[in-house]
């Protein structure tokens, strides 16, 4: 039996859509019968909420896409139809205008009904991709209307739905970077990018029903329907260029530099809250300070994760800004850059506090590491209680 609290009455009944971070796959992948995003080794927090009768979906966006084409590809996971990444944007980063075709999970949504809204919650990544999703759901982009035919553009930059957003939540969201990209340097993230797409490249669509790149945008990979087999070309000018477009994009269009903290803030700063919508950012923190003014992993996070948190624990660099204040972290994030976007309205929660729409709530911190929102070695008592929590939290919010 699942550890949630089923015994209360649900203000609202809406379906809710977890959403992946960096590295994460779609359920129907190979990688998932070992590992599942929201779960880990043993559990299964999906299928597990869906038999306790919540409705709830886990869509597969693109592993390393950036956070732009990751808020497209999920509004098309919804309403169905095309990505579309839009003439801008395309045209900027030098990728398809197009992407891939989704059946849609929700093509009713916005109808009276169980289906009138939705929950979105967003681990990592998934944080950015979850609020940037909500600001052009809301209010659209008005560059993408300018330079698009009426008659092609996408209902997505047409905004004007924000009122189907119920409720929007980050789980140690890097929703103001991380500062473990300022320690690895541009360089070395525009290698292992190169690395990374270069295996895309030469591997061509072999490994995508064990690990799907999502690579097709940039043209380093076919999309699924139109591959014919085959090892793709490292030689090959069209992909040679993609690599390029993706590896070396550093003021975004690439999931690692969209993760330094100036260029979030760019990305994110100043968004624009749907005034009918609640929204929370989650911490995790697997550290604590010691004697020197520095943090310390704790003794129980995952092992890799102790050595990074140490790193981030101890780094501070007065050039980017990144001081003191950024030394708490989750062994991968800092917890100040899991909270809310810079230049947001955001209240930091206490016990008893109402909650109201249209602001962000910074919520108290959770001691575990990073995967600890997948519940990696974590117990499933524990990892179930505290997120049927959270999404008991959501259900007894009322309609704004």
């Amino acid at each position: 039996m699942a550890n949630f609290d089923t015994s209360y009455t649900k203000a609202t009944d809406y379906p809710t859509l977890f959403i992946h971070g960096f590295l994460g796959v779609p359920e129907d992948q190979v990688f998932t019968k070992l590992y599942r995003y929201f779960g880990s080794f043993t559990k299964d927090l999906v299928k597990d909420l869906n038999k306790e009768g919540y409705e709830v979906y886990f869509p597969g966006l693109g592993p390393f896409n950036p956070v732009w084409e990751r808020a497209c590809e999920l509004y098309a996971y919804i309403y169905g139809g095309r990505v579309d990444y839009g003439v801008v944007h395309s045209q900027r980063n030098h990728i398809k205008r197009f992407g891939r075709t989704y059946p849609g999970v929700l093509k009713d949504l916005g109808t009276p009904g169980k289906h009138a809204k939705l929950n979105l919650i967003g681990h990592s990544f998934g944080g950015p991709t979850v609020i940037l999703f909500s600001e052009i759901f809301t209010n659209g982009c008005q560059e993408e209307l300018d330079a698009t035919p009426a008659d092609e553009v996408s209902d997505f930059f047409k905004g004007g739905k924000g009122d189907l957003l119920h409720t929007v939540t980050t789980l140690s969201g890097t929703n103001r970077g991380t500062s473990v990209t300022y320690f690895m340097g541009d360089r070395v993230i525009e290698l292992v990018s190169r690395a990374i797409l270069n295996a895309g490249a030469l591997l061509g669509n072999n490994i995508q029903k064990i690990y799907d790149l999502y690579f097709d945008p940039w043209g380093i990979m076919e999309d699924p329907t139109e591959f014919k087999g085959g090892l793709g070309s490292l030689s090959d000018p069209k992909k040679k260029a993609g690599v390029d477009a993706y590896a070396t994009n550093v003021n975004g269009g690439n999931i690692a530099y969209e993760m330094k903290p100036d260029v979030a803030a760019k990305l994110l700063g100043g968004t624009k809250p749907n005034k009918n919508t609640y929204f929370f950012a989650r911490p995790g923190r697997g550290t604590h300070p010691v004697k020197s003014g520095n943090e310390s992993p704790d003794g129980h996070i995952f092992p890799l994760f102790k050595i990074t948190a140490w790193i981030l624990g101890n780094y501070t660099n007065r050039e980017k800004g990144i001081d003191k204040e950024w030394l708490p972290n989750d062994g991968i994030v800092n917890c100040i850059a899991m909270k809310a976007p810079a230049d947001v309205e955001q209240i930091e929660f206490v016990d008893g506090m109402e909650i109201k729409p249209g602001v962000w709530y910074n919520m108290p911190e959770v001691n575990w590491d990073h995967q600890g929102w997948a519940g990696m070695f974590i117990s499933k008592a524990h990892y179930y209680n505290i997120m049927g929590e959270i999404m008991k939290s959501i259900y007894l919010l009322p309609d704004a």
